[in-house]
């Protein structure tokens, strides 16, 4: 509820000559799809019988869409005027790429970098790129692994040939993989700092979102990498499986606990996992090798770090 006014208006400001705004409900329980429904009429509304997830969400709403191009957006951001159109006409211009993701700052101090897209590790774990930097006022567009879930702009046929967002992320790691499958389908992803977006965000970890995050990596992994990608990149996997168990450990049962239960979830979703990995050899385009090429080789070590302080 508190964040509604300032998202909606501001979408409504946009400079973009003709959009449609879906408002997706998650059966919300504080009112405020009334609340919208009667200070922004115009707006298309979805209302889901239950809590679907930000994957979930995007997917019931994309089923009332009729534009060539989606934009998914967290209700708790602002939209400068230019946010639409700038990333649409870097689409318009630039067919291999599949989908755009703002320069997103944050929201109590709009000097500060919250996301430039996300930099993904080949083991599947994302970071903000950027976080908490001095914003540099670039607007030179920028090629990266990963978008940012709380916003971006990706062609509507994409987004279908994929199945739609990845609903099985209830939460965590939506963005990851989303971005992970237009990388594997051939496609280009770039960051355009000529469209912003404010947002309230911290960075913050606790058992649960752990869980979730962990499950969707491990299962993104089974289901897009091939065999042999496994046996070269084994020890590679070890040790970041090390990495985040020792995380688990300095932080307590917990967050331990949520660790082996997203190893255990792998054999409860085998039938899920070999039903994805069916679907995903349809759509690849490239080789693992050039999967890996697009994406990173390091980990955010300062972004780890903060998360264990």
């Amino acid at each position: 509820m508190p964040h509604v006014d300032a998202c909606v208006s501001s979408i409504l400001n946009q400079r973009y000559p003709s959009f449609e705004i879906i408002f997706v409900d998650n059966n919300s329980s504080d009112e405020s799809l009334e609340y919208v429904r009667s200070k922004f009429p115009n707006l298309i509304f979805v209302a889901n019988d239950k809590n679907l997830g930000y994957a979930g969400g995007i997917n019931a709403g994309l089923a009332y869409a009729t534009g060539e191009y989606i934009a998914p957006l967290n209700i708790d951001t602002e939209v400068a005027p230019n946010w639409l159109s700038a990333m649409a006409k870097f689409l318009d211009e630039n067919p291999r790429v599949g989908a755009v993701t703002p320069k997103i700052l944050l929201f109590d101090d709009r000097t500060k970098i919250n996301a430039l897209g996300l930099n993904i590790h080949i083991t599947g774990l994302g970071f903000c790129r950027g976080l908490g930097k001095e914003d540099d006022n670039s607007v030179i567009p920028e090629r990266v692994p990963g978008v940012s879930g709380c916003s971006y702009l990706i062609k509507r046929e994409i987004l279908e040939q994929m199945g739609g967002a990845p609903e099985q992320c209830f939460m965590g790691n939506d963005d990851v993989i989303l971005s992970w499958l237009i990388n594997l389908m051939g496609y280009e992803i770039y960051c355009v700092p000529g469209a912003v977006v404010y947002h309230k965000y911290k960075l913050r970890m606790n058992p649960e979102k752990l869980y979730s995050l962990e499950k969707n990596r491990q299962a993104l992994l089974l289901y897009s990498l091939k065999p042999l990608t496994f046996v070269a990149c084994s020890l590679l996997f070890a040790t970041i499986e090390l990495l985040i168990i020792s995380y688990c450990l300095l932080h307590g049962k917990a967050y331990l606990k949520a660790k082996f239960s997203a190893l255990w979830s792998l054999g409860k979703d085998r039938k899920y996992i070999r039903k994805r990995r069916v679907q995903v050899r349809k759509i690849r385009k490239i080789s693992d090798f050039r999967l890996f090429k697009s994406l990173r080789l390091t980990l955010e070590w300062r972004q780890l770090f903060h998360t264990l302080g």
